[in-house]
This record gives structure tokens, C-alpha cells and sequence, in this order.
């Protein structure tokens, strides 16, 4: 849970072996190029051939059937596979937009039977247009002036043709008409037969396209390769025999560097990192929660400067992701599908962090599912081993009003305190510590102690205030009355600090409408069962699947997004003052078969 430490890296060498040097520095991987002067905007080689390439490899990798790849080194024809795969989605989309226009004119044609019209000549020029005509407009035919007939029913329309030359009017009746065509019914069923088997072959032959992703992925990322190598060479300082390049790198890459700089007998020179020129940042979570990072990247990225607050974000969003399902029943749905999923997320490195990020989220939700005693909202039966594990009452309005508002002082001042570490000899430190002495203050006062909680607030908001005004210099009295109002404006926190801790009362209420309505889906259903035998059970069935599927989703929007606010909002405002940039090493892209 650490922010990777970085240095300064210059390299210097023959301007002759630039562009082997870049690429060797490529392979490597571990430089953020530094540019030395501004490169301009860089236009690939062939950009219609490489949206071409790209189409198809998009084609090819969203294939709900993927065979095998071929493997590398096979020598494949790129250039036909990517017309091939073109043609292919071309193919597909003409055949599935012909099945989507067959099937609307057969619903359309279905109703009026499977009939054909008799030759133009015999109709003396005539034609016939069909209309579906509510029964209660019955009364429009006898304001028509053109031939009419009906020719069916069913309960509420009628089947009515009328004969005209052109097209009558939108207003002779008060519907639209219904577009059928010039074709019988039985000829269009035997087109959509036609079109159907075309699509299918179009399908097999688009699963074995699909061989072809790997080695057309391998071209593209070495394209993009390619183009990374040229803007990095347009990066650097060229004078008449040498060029620098500069960047950001890891302190432990430093021997990789050096060894790489001896290889190609390079002049190299390593600079701490300093407060006027911040370098990038790069979160690393060591062990099974390295991906934890991502979750934080989400929504900001911390600056050099500051602290990785990666575990305390996801663990913290665990709990009230928790708190807001609140049901082990849920939990467990949840379960079984990251199971169901675990083996495919597993193929690639970012599937394997978020699993393992899933599995532990939906455990903790188990958990305190089993401690508020909730098993798709039914209660264990008293004195059985699921009733004694259970120790929460979500529906305890006073209990859970204390726990959120508990927890959000907690994480609140955990915030405060970290960054008071990280400041400790400023007067920021001051001011954060005040404000975790008035924020344990005001809680303590509100749990009934209004004694020590008083002495508590008076003086965090004196700290508040000393640490605040400690930011001016007060070498003339305007000085020191910059330093007055800085101490004032820095009071003014208080109604943040109060709006903070009070939003962490969401936990308890989206929890306790989460168990409401699931209680409220099982009496309907329960109700529904009783009140009417036979058909009340499946109704109730019903009720109960759609019911906990609704409440389930609620719960997952719920849980996701006010976790993740809690944290980014209220933890986040009270924690970071800067914002830095993401570490981007100039590295190979990778190719996932």
C-alpha cells in the first residue's frame, strides 16, 4: 500500500543508434519519457489500413465463439484474413437486417393469411392496402369513399382492404397502414428459411475467422509498438552526434537501467525527485490485492506526494457495500455467479485482480448478512444456529443510526489522521488533528457525554483554527491579519465536516429499504399463495423471483455507487489536497489470445 518511489533518468548516446537504443528501452519497460522538446502530432503509416485492421480485429475478438488461434509463427496471410473478417461482418449485418425486415412484414402479412395478388392487368391498375382497424372505429368505413372490404376479425380489430390507385391518405382512417408487400406469405417464409441458414453459415465461418485474432492482434499492438518508438524518438534532444532522452523510472529498476546503459555503453545519471518537478504516480499493492489500485485510479490518481490509499478504499467500500446489501441470501446469488465466472476472468492478469477483489466483497456481504440475520429477507428460525449467529437488527432504527453515523467518524478521522502524519510539522497537521479532536467531540456529545465532548470540540476547533493561520508569514501586520482570516475561513469547515459525517447515515437507510422490500416481496407472494389457490402460487412465484431480482439489482446499484462515493467524496475530500498523474511506462503493448 505504498506509492512506488521514483527517480530521474537521463540517458545520453551515439544519435546513430537512436533507434536502437529506443527500442531496446522498449523491451525494458520501465521508463516515463520526460520530453526534451515537443513532438508535434504524429500521423501513423497507412491510417485507412489500420482502421480497416482494426475493425477487424474488433470483429473477431467480440465473437460470442472463439476457436483456438492459431499458434505463433504460423504463417498467415494478414491481409486476407482482415478482408475476410470485413466481408464477414459485412455479411452477417446485410443477412440479420434482411431476417429483421422478413420478420416484420411476415407479422405484419401474417394476419391477413397466405395469399397472392392477382396480375396487374386484371386489377386495372388498381391496388390493394391493408389496414388493422380497432372495432371501435368501426364508424371511419362508412365515411370512406374508396372501394373497401373487410376481411377478417379477431376481438378487437378488424381486417380491412381498400382499392385505390395511389396510396390513400394518412387521414381516410385513423390508423396507419400496414405494409405487406407485393409477396405471398408463404414466399417471404421461405426466404426468412433462405436467410436463416445463410446466417448460420456466415456464424461458423465467423467462429473460424476467430483463428486469426492472436496473429492480427500481435500486427496491431506492433503497430502501435511502431508509433510509440517514433513519437519516444521525437522526444528526445538531438545535437549533432548524441541525443538525450529523459524519464521517470521506478528506484527499483535502477540496476536494470545500469545494466542496460553497460550493454550499450550509454551515459546515464540518476536525480531524486524534487517538489518543483513532481514525478508521476505509481500505486503498488503488493499480494493478492495488487489490483486495488485500479479502484482508487477510478476516480483520482494521488499525488507523489501523498500516501496509497488503495487497501483502506476497497476495504472501506467491502463494509458498506455490506452494510447496503444486507442480506447473505443476496450475497450468496452473487457467489455463485463470480464462481460461474471465476475460471474465464482467470485468463488474463486484470480478470485474476478483479475476482479475487469480487470474491472477497461478496464474502464480508455474506457476513454481515448472517450477523442481521437476513436470508433473502427471512429471518432463522429462533433458537437454531443461524438465529444465534445473528447480532444486528437493520430494522433498529436508534442501533443503526449510532453504527453509520459511528462509522462515518471513524472514517472520517482515519482520513484526517493520515494526513496529519503525512504533514506532521506543518500547520496542516495542526488543523487535522483539531479536526479529529471536534469530530470525536461531536460525537461524544451526541452519544451523551457532553462534558468531555464539549472540551473536545473547543479544543479541536482552536487547533482548527492555530493550524489554519499557520500558513502566512507574519513579517508586517498585514501579515498577521492574513493569518486571522485564514484561521476564520479554516472554521468554516464545520458544516462540511457535520454534512460529511451525517451522509454516512445512507448506510442505514439504503440497508434498511434493502430489507423492507424484501420483506415486502415475500408477504405479496405469501399473500398471493393464500388468498388464491392454484393460480395464487404460480403468481406468487412470480412475484418472488421478480421481487428479490429487483431488489438484488438495487442493492448491487446501491452498494456500488455509494460505496464508492463514501470514499471518493467524504474520505477523499478530507484526505488529498493534490491530485498527480498516472505512471505510463513506454513498454510492448501485450496480446491477449
Amino acid at each position: 500500500m505504498t506509492i512506488e518511489p521514483m527517480c530521474r533518468v537521463t540517458l545520453c548516446g551515439p544519435l546513430r543508434e537512436k533507434e536502437t537504443i529506443v527500442t531496446g528501452l522498449q523491451e525494458l519497460g520501465c521508463l516515463h519519457l520526460i520530453p526534451l522538446r515537443t513532438p508535434g502530432p504524429l500521423e501513423p503509416e497507412d491510417p485507412a489500413g489500420r482502421r480497416r485492421a482494426q475493425a477487424a480485429y474488433r470483429h473477431l475478438t467480440e465473437a460470442p465463439l472463439q476457436r483456438r488461434p492459431w499458434p505463433r509463427g504460423r504463417g498467415i496471410d494478414l491481409d486476407a484474413a482482415i478482408a475476410a473478417a470485413l466481408a464477414n461482418k459485412e455479411r452477417l449485418r446485410v443477412a440479420r437486417d434482411r431476417r429483421d425486415f422478413l420478420n416484420d412484414r411476415i407479422s405484419n402479412l401474417e394476419v391477413f393469411g397466405d395469399f397472392r395478388f392477382p396480375p396487374q392487368e386484371a386489377l386495372r391498375e388498381m391496388k390493394f392496402w391493408f389496414y388493422l382497424l380497432p372495432l371501435k372505429d368501426r364508424k371511419a368505413l362508412e365515411k370512406l369513399e374508396l372501394p373497401w372490404q373487410i376481411v377478417g376479425r379477431n376481438t378487437t380489430q378488424l381486417y380491412v382492404v381498400i382499392v385505390s390507385r395511389e396510396e390513400p391518405d394518412r387521414s381516410v382512417l385513423p390508423v396507419q397502414r400496414v405494409h405487406t408487400g407485393a409477396r405471398s406469405l408463404s414466399e417471404l417464409k421461405a426466404e426468412l428459411e433462405d436467410i436463416e441458414i445463410e446466417i448460420e453459415q456466415a456464424e461458423d465461418e465467423y467462429a473460424e475467422l476467430t483463428r486469426s485474432r492472436l496473429a492480427l492482434g500481435m500486427r496491431l499492438a506492433e503497430a502501435e509498438d511502431a508509433d510509440d518508438r517514433k513519437l519516444a524518438s521525437r522526444m528526445t534532444r538531438d545535437e549533432e552526434r548524441v541525443f538525450a532522452l529523459q524519464g521517470w523510472a521506478p528506484t527499483n529498476r535502477i540496476n536494470d537501467i545500469r545494466d542496460f546503459t553497460e550493454r550499450h555503453q550509454l551515459a546515464v545519471t540518476f536525480e531524486e525527485a524534487t517538489a518543483s518537478d513532481p514525478p508521476p504516480t505509481l500505486l503498488q499493492n503488493a499480494g493478492k490485492y495488487e489490483g486495488t489500485g485500479a479502484l482508487t485510479s477510478f476516480y483520482m490518481t494521488p499525488a507523489y506526494s501523498s500516501w496509497d490509499p488503495s487497501l483502506i478504499v476497497f476495504f472501506s467500500f467491502c463494509v458498506f457495500f455490506s452494510m447496503i446489501l444486507a442480506d447473505s441470501g443476496y450475497a450468496a446469488v452473487l457467489g455463485l455467479i463470480t464462481a460461474w465466472f471465476w475460471k474465464p476472468m482467470g485468463r488474463t492478469l486484470a480478470g485474476v485482480r478483479i475476482r479475487t477483489m469480487l470474491a472477497t466483497t461478496v464474502t464480508c456481504a455474506f457476513l454481515y448478512g448472517v450477523a442481521a440475520g437476513s436470508y433473502f429477507g427471512i429471518a432463522p428460525p429462533e433458537g437454531s444456529l443461524l438465529a444465534r449467529l445473528a447480532f444486528i437488527d437493520v430494522k433498529n432504527f436508534d442501533t443503526m443510526m449510532k453504527a453509520s453515523i459511528i462509522i462515518g467518524v471513524l472514517h472520517i478521522s482515519l482520513a484526517l489522521g493520515i494526513s496529519a502524519y503525512n504533514n506532521l510539522g506543518s500547520g496542516i497537521a495542526i488543523a487535522k488533528i483539531g479536526w479529529i479532536a471536534a469530530t470525536v467531540g461531536g460525537l461524544v456529545t451526541w452519544l451523551g457525554q457532553t462534558e468531555i465532548g464539549y472540551i473536545l470540540i473547543a479544543a479541536g476547533l482552536v487547533g482548527v483554527f492555530v493550524g489554519s493561520s499557520l500558513g502566512k508569514s507574519v513579517s508586517e501586520p498585514r501579515g498577521m491579519l492574513m493569518r486571522l482570516a485564514d484561521g476564520a475561513v479554516g472554521l468554516t469547515g464545520v458544516t462540511k465536516l457535520f454534512g460529511d459525517v451525517l451522509s454516512y447515515m445512507r448506510l442505514f437507510a439504503l440497508g434498511l429499504a434493502s430489507a423492507s422490500l424484501a420483506g415486502t416481496f415475500n408477504n405479496l407472494s405469501a399473500q398471493l399463495a393464500e388468498t388464491m389457490p392454484g393460480v395464487g402460487v404460480l403468481l406468487a412465484i412470480l412475484v418472488l423471483v421478480f421481487g428479490h431480482v429487483v431488489n438484488l439489482a438495487l442493492g448491487i446499484m446501491s452498494g456500488v455507487v455509494h460505496g464508492l462515493r463514501l470514499n471518493f467524496i467524504e474520505f477523499f475530500g478530507w484526505s488529498f489536497s493534490d491530485e498527480g498523474y498516472p505512471f505510463k511506462a513506454f513498454a510492448r503493448r501485450e496480446t491477449v489470445s
